[in-house]
């Protein structure tokens, strides 16, 4: 028994003639990843809360994603994203090198990336028509506010004149990149979480993240911050040449031979220099002490 083919949703043959021929040839069937990302397009995620679109926005957004990205260039054979890259293709990862290898799930997962949390958002207009998304103004003025500051400090540190202000600027760089890696994570979960839901598991899921991310991170490259550094300490003064440590000094060796005796006190200096009445008494001290001599000597000999 044979069966009708499945009816396309209403647009679908308008934005399937606007895939570019390097993607699809002509009356080419579409890879599957590609033909549901552009059906989810066109009758939108009700489950994630995103707005369904007309076929004019779809073809404009495949516009964007494959010229706009320069994957036309990308995806060509002499292109050299990284030092591994051949005619024949790239064994690096997509993490590493941003040349495109199979272009039909690239585009199957540019057109699906969406990073503003407001899903009414179109890269930055508002689907319905009334104006500029105010999420991604918010975010563009507090993402350049951020890199002023730091860019600043990093000036005034490197003119020796810090700031109090400097470690709040480092923080606020931090927290930038911080806020980076948040939004990519929270991306991948999100693919991943509608892969699953369309039933792609292991290999093919893996693959079709990393194709998904790598497009994310081209649109969303990760925050360049200046370094904010810190001073640096003051230099230490120059040792005194005299001062440094030679090594332990020498001692000087002990004398072994007898003790020197002191000179006795002559007593003509005595009676020069000083007045008579001290050279008296000094002179009566030396006859007293004479006699005391003599007086032992006398008792030594008496008692033996």
């Amino acid at each position: 028994m044979k069966t009708r083919p499945r009816a396309e949703l209403p647009g679908f043959d308008e934005v399937r003639a606007a895939i570019p021929e390097a993607v699809a040839r002509r009356g080419t069937r579409l890879y599957a990843g590609l033909h549901r990302a552009i059906n989810d397009l066109l009758t939108g995620v009700e489950a994630s809360g995103v707005p369904s679109r007309t076929p004019e926005q779809v073809i404009a957004r495949i516009g964007r994603r494959w010229f706009g990205e320069k994957a036309d260039i990308r995806a060509g054979a002499d292109y050299r994203g990284c030092d591994r890259c051949t005619a024949s293709g790239c064994k690096a990862s997509r993490e590493a090198c941003d040349r495109i290898i199979n272009r039909s799930s690239w585009l199957a997962a540019a057109l699906l990336a969406q990073d503003c949390p407001d899903p009414s958002c179109e890269d930055g207009i508002m689907l319905d028509g009334t104006g500029e998304c105010r999420a991604c103004i918010n975010r563009r003025q507090d993402r350049r506010r951020d890199e002023e500051a730091a860019a600043d400090a990093a000036a005034r540190c490197a003119l020796g004149n810090p700031d109090p202000q400097d470690e709040a600027a480092r923080a606020v760089a931090m927290a930038t990149v911080d806020g980076w890696s948040q939004a990519a994570f929270a991306e991948e979960v999100r693919f991943q979480l509608l892969l699953a839901g369309r039933g792609v598991f292991g290999s093919m899921l893996d693959h079709q993240v990393r194709e998904h991310m790598a497009a994310w991170q081209d649109r969303h490259p990760a925050p360049t911050v200046a370094a904010v550094p810190r001073p640096a300490p003051p230099a230490e003064p120059a040792a005194d040449p005299q001062e440094l440590d030679h090594g332990p000094a020498e001692e000087e060796p002990d004398y072994d031979g007898p003790d020197e005796e002191e000179p006795a006190e002559d007593a003509a200096a005595w009676n020069t220099s000083l007045g008579s009445a001290e050279w008296q008494a000094w002179k009566a001290q030396q006859a007293a002490e004479r006699e005391r001599q003599k007086a032992e000597k006398l008792g030594a000999l008496t008692g033996r």
